[in-house]
Formats: structure tokens, C-alpha cells, sequence
């Protein structure tokens, strides 16, 4: 079931173009990466798409019912403990709301060192975590609200591996689970290793690829990187 379409897809600032013509699909349970340099405007793309922004030009068919969104600035109260964070992120996100014990009963099915990693975290306060443990802990509150879209932005940006492991294990387990994923990066790899299949945005335009093998021929590179900074130029 292709849960997520889009058709020409155009957004400017004044008179700056930042997208232009954008094409893009999105099936039930799959993983689909976003790459782009910083500034690309791959978070001006999940607003559109969120219904954030307005486009310019265009069309989205979001078929989504329960859809989430992870930006880019996580800032949350600093007298609160992780776990009331939870309960404010589940409110504000699904009608649904499970209780602390389903959330680790579910991350358990996932992975029994993630659900005791994410209980952890739930007990500290947010002003005592590091920046990995709140962005993995929002990314993970997120992945197990049964959302059907899933729009995650740069979540493994800054984060070590440790969390970044956690984060996309996550991800695989609620793509198994039937949810679209939406996942931008800038880090190559792990969007070629980790997605069905992905885009790259530069110059305000898309270009979709099967896996990295294509992304480098395509772009005549011997790394994922060299493909990268071309495609970017």
C-alpha cells in the first residue's frame, strides 16, 4: 500500500527557490533515507510534508492516520525526569497513549539491553542527560506509538555509536511492525546500509536510488562520500 506520494513539489522563500519539482513515494513498512548537505532542505521537505509549511506548488497525498514527526531541536524541560518527557511526547502525538510497562514490554521484544538502556534513561532527569540519551530517547518514544508515518529528522546526528545502534534497531523493528519510515541523514553509510531505498536532495531537486552501488556509479565515485560531494556539486 503506497501510504505517501508526491508530485511536483515546489517551496521558496521571497524569491529563493529551496525545493523544486520534488518526486516522491512512500510504501507501507519501508525505510526510506533522505541524504543532503546541511541547508539542503531536506527539514524544509518533512514540514511540508507534516504540513508545517505550504508549498508553493505541488502535491502531497499523506494517507497517514497516526503520523509522528522528530525534528531536529529536542529541548525539553530540565526538572523533568525522561519518563514524565515520555508521557508529554505520547500525549502530544497519539490518541493511544501506552503506559510506561507496554513501551518497555514492546522495546523488550525488540532487544532486552535496549528496553533496560531506555528504562534508564527514563529514571534521570533530563537536565543530567547527555545528548544521545535524549535524542534516542525521543526517537525510540516515538517509534513505539504504532504511528504508521514515521518522520525522523537527522536523528543520529551527534550521537554516539552506542545510541546510534539503538536508534536504528528501533527503526527496523517499527518498519517490521508495518510503519513508513522517512529518515534523513547526512551520513552516507548508514542510510545506504540501513533503508530500502533512497533519495538524494541537492540543487532543490531529488534523485532516487536503489542502493549505494547505484549512487556511485551514477556519480562516478569510488566511495559513498566521493558520490556524495558530487552529487552535492
Amino acid at each position: 500500500m503506497r501510504l505517501l506520494q508526491i508530485e511536483g513539489l515546489s517551496f521558496s522563500y521571497s524569491r529563493t527557490a529551496i525545493i523544486d519539482q520534488l518526486t516522491l513515494h512512500a510504501n507501507q513498512g519501508e525505510m526510506i533515507g533522505i541524504l543532503g548537505c546541511n541547508g539542503a532542505g531536506k527539514t524544509t521537505l518533512f514540514d511540508l510534508i507534516s504540513g508545517i509549511k505550504t508549498p508553493s506548488r505541488g502535491k502531497i497525498i499523506n494517507l497517514a492516520k497516526r503520523p509522528t514527526y522528530l525534528t531536529q531541536i529536542i529541548t525539553p524541560p530540565p526538572l523533568l525526569r525522561m519518563k514524565e518527557v515520555g508521557n508529554l511526547i505520547s500525549s502530544l502525538n497519539a490518541n493511544n497513549i501506552p503506559c510506561h510497562t507496554t513501551m518497555l514490554s514492546k522495546l523488550h521484544q525488540w532487544s532486552p539491553s535496549l528496553a533496560s538502556r531506555y528504562d534508564d534513561i527514563s529514571r534521570k532527569k533530563s537536565s543530567t542527560c547527555s545528548y544521545g540519551e535524549i535524542r534516542s530517547f525521543f526517537t525510540l518514544t516515538l517509534l513505539l506509538l504504532n504511528s504508521d508515518l514515521i518522520i525522523l529528522d537527522e536523528p543520529t546526528a551527534g550521537v554516539d555509536p552506542e545510541f546510534r545502534h539503538y536508534i536504528w534497531l528501533g527503526i527496523k523493528n517499527a518498519c517490521k511492525e508495518g510503519a513508513s519510515v522517512l529518515i534523513s541523514s547526512h551520513y552516507t553509510e548508514e542510510i545506504t546500509n540501513n533503508c530500502d531505498r533512497f533519495y538524494m536532495l541537492a540543487k532543490c531537486r531529488l534523485e532516487a536510488f536503489n542502493n549505494g552501488k547505484e549512487f556511485m556509479a551514477r556519480h562516478r565515485a569510488a566511495s559513498l562520500d566521493e558520490a556524495f560531494i558530487n552529487a552535492s556539486m
